[in-house]
């Protein structure tokens, strides 16, 4: 799932507007993600119960535990389901009340300057793969697009009173997912760029190559294409496949080889040799 964020609102995801958010106070910037976890009733999952207290819409006679709670006004920025799904109550930009009394390196009121994010959950059960991979892309969206320096437990700023993610959310995990999906973005990106100086330097193709060209069966298609032919139609469009399908990516370098068979090229191929000896890079990294 490509994510973005368009005036706070995180997009492509169920949006339920919340009534309890506030103004951030003046001149104090984003720096600081909360991660909770929730269940209602506690230690169940699936039902609208945490939409309904996040809006202030939850009925007492529901349940005995609700009748506890049913009057307090809460929210967090972001619900994420056993499932994957996920909720937006409010906007980044906005303060939710998610955190409450609080500190962080000796700085009170950490709804002030942070974002909070809900997952379905309790303290003795494990959270789902889905759960990690959807709160770790969301994570990097909102560290490129705020200026998150920290990520804690709520139990971390509220040692007291919370002791939420709890014992069973797996922070070695989710650290591992964040550094394996920026590596991801920057390759992206690194291709993105590769794509931009062929088209710059007139060795980009409108028009495939002839269908029996992919049919080599020689390293990079020596048979059949150009460098720069296979660089386009069969490297780049593979190297997306893996992507987009989470898969792992392999370890290559490609710099020797375009050196050497682009090197009678007439148009300036230095800066696209550099672009692919980055990517050689980051394949190894």
């Amino acid at each position: 799932m490509s994510l973005k964020i368009v005036n706070g609102w995180l997009q492509g995801v169920k949006q339920i507007i919340s009534p309890f958010y506030d103004e951030r106070p003046t001149g104090v910037s984003i720096s600081l993600l909360v991660i909770h976890n929730i269940s209602l009733p506690p230690n169940q999952y699936g039902g609208p119960y945490v939409e309904q207290l996040f809006t202030g819409k939850l009925d007492p006679n529901a349940h005995p535990y609700f009748a506890t709670i049913h009057k307090l006004k809460v929210s967090s920025h972001l619900f994420i389901r056993r499932d994957g799904e996920i909720i937006q109550f409010v906007p980044f930009d906005k303060r939710a009340w998610h955190a409450g009394k609080s500190i962080f390196e000796g700085q009170e009121n950490c709804n002030d300057f942070s974002i909070g994010i809900e997952m379905e959950g309790c303290d003795t059960d494990n959270f789902t793969d889905i759960q990690y991979q959807q709160l770790a892309a969301v994570t990097l969206l909102l560290q490129q697009t705020y200026a998150i320096k920290n990520i804690i437990g709520h139990s971390d700023i509220a040692p007291d009173r919370k002791t939420d993610p709890g014992p069973c959310f797996d922070w070695q995990f989710y650290r591992g997912l964040l550094a394996q999906k920026s590596q991801v973005k920057l390759f992206e990106k690194q291709l993105e760029l590769i794509i931009e100086e062929l088209q710059k330097t007139a060795l980009w193709q409108t028009s495939p190559p002839n269908p029996d060209a992919f049919l080599s069966e020689q390293p990079f298609a020596l048979d059949t294409m150009q460098a720069q032919e296979w660089l386009q139609w069969i490297f780049i469009p593979r190297m997306r496949a893996l992507i987009e399908a989470n898969a792992n990516l392999p370890q290559f370098a490609l710099h020797p080889y375009f050196e050497e068979a682009l090197k009678d090229e007439e148009a300036n191929i230095h800066n696209l040799l550099n672009l692919i000896k980055q990517l050689d890079e980051l394949s190894t990294s």
